[in-house]
């Protein structure tokens, strides 16, 4: 990492590609490689790709029009303006800074910091996380949202099962951690919504095999912590296979710049080889075995039932030293209160 120092305009902070402004046509261009770059990725993601423009004067970055696929986060240039500029909202500007376009490479990650009079190039975890907690808003949660930990302080992960989008919604509502998909009902339009309800966090499918495209599966993947569970009883192919033909799939996709990932196997039928995670839908499953350390066994996630009001198999997950419970959308704050009191 190294830093550029030079008068700061605008407020927070501004971090994006750089995108050097090139006047050699008579006319402000930028590079075609980036332009390039620009095409693929406004083809695979949803959100536009942030730019900081470097220039000579400040005036001819902010008024260039972008391509599709690209957003203006902030600009570098070599010349102070003539008087103090006009800057659209959430956009920062360092002006002054010697040398920005022999110092800046193209296409480098520039972290901004006007009220500091800063730039970083090519900026460390450290000051990425540093302006991210400087600048996010605090949020209170409300008590649903925390996390479940027992007396003894262990933390258990409360998901919520869904077999429609709508319970899916409650259970997120609710203060669900995560999200065990079951039933017929789930389509592609559906899917995706749900992905959006949980973010990067926790989706588990326990879908019809054959039910499933294993393309929409890695897309999925890329934007989740994504669980595929399976019956390895059912399994038409060896769980060896499937992750061989996963895996090419993945390769193939980004190969085409498509965002793709690995999906985790979980076994809902007890610990097998070639799984990574167990996730018990039956009531029965493997306790934790006594002779593999904690932090070596595959995570284990129970479904919890509610019969009459009564939760059955709660205390029992819990003695078995379970990372996780699966319940219905009304039952997730009992569940998260009975975990609290458990010790």
């Amino acid at each position: 990492m190294k830093t550029l120092t030079g008068q700061g305009f605008g407020k927070g902070h501004a971090m994006g590609r750089a995108a050097k402004i090139s006047l050699e046509s008579g006319r402000a261009t930028l590079d075609e490689s980036l332009l390039g770059q620009i095409d693929k990725w406004r083809k695979r993601e949803d959100v536009p790709m942030a730019l900081v423009l470097v220039a000579e004067d400040p005036a001819t970055a902010l008024l260039l029009p972008l391509p599709d696929g690209a957003i203006l986060s902030g600009v570098v240039s070599e010349r102070l303006p003539s008087r103090p500029p006009q800057l659209p909202e959430g956009i920062a500007l360092l002006a002054g800074v010697d040398d920005a376009l022999l110092s800046i490479g193209e296409g480098e990650l520039l972290l901004l910091e006007p009220e500091r009079g800063r730039l970083s190039v090519e900026p460390s975890a450290y000051e990425i996380v540093r302006l991210q907690a400087k600048h996010q808003p605090r949020v209170l949660l409300d008590e649903p949202n925390f996390p479940a930990y027992t007396t003894e302080g262990i933390a258990v992960a409360v998901w919520g099962e869904a077999t429609t989008l709508k319970e899916a919604e409650e259970a997120m509502t609710a203060g669900a951690e995560g999200l065990l998909l079951t039933g017929e009902s789930w389509d592609e339009a559906s899917l995706w919504a749900t992905q959006s309800l949980v973010g990067g966090g926790d989706l588990a499918l326990a879908l019809p095999f054959d039910a499933l495209d294993p393309e929409e599966i890695v897309r999925l993947a890329a934007r989740a912590k994504l669980r595929w569970c399976l019956d390895p009883a059912s399994l038409s192919v060896p769980v060896e296979t499937l992750r061989e033909e996963l895996t090419e799939l993945v390769q193939a996709l980004e190969d085409e710049n498509q965002r793709a990932a690995m999906p985790r196997l979980a076994s809902c039928g007890g610990s097998v080889p070639g799984f990574e995670d167990i996730i018990a839908l039956t009531g029965d499953f493997d306790a934790p075995d006594p002779d593999i350390l904690p932090w070596e066994q595959p995570p284990l996630y129970v479904r919890i039932e509610a019969v009459f009001d009564q939760l059955i198999g709660l205390e029992e997950a819990l003695e078995r030293g379970v990372t996780g419970v699966i319940v219905a959308a009304h039952a997730i704050a009992e569940v998260k209160e009975k975990i609290r009191e458990w010790s």
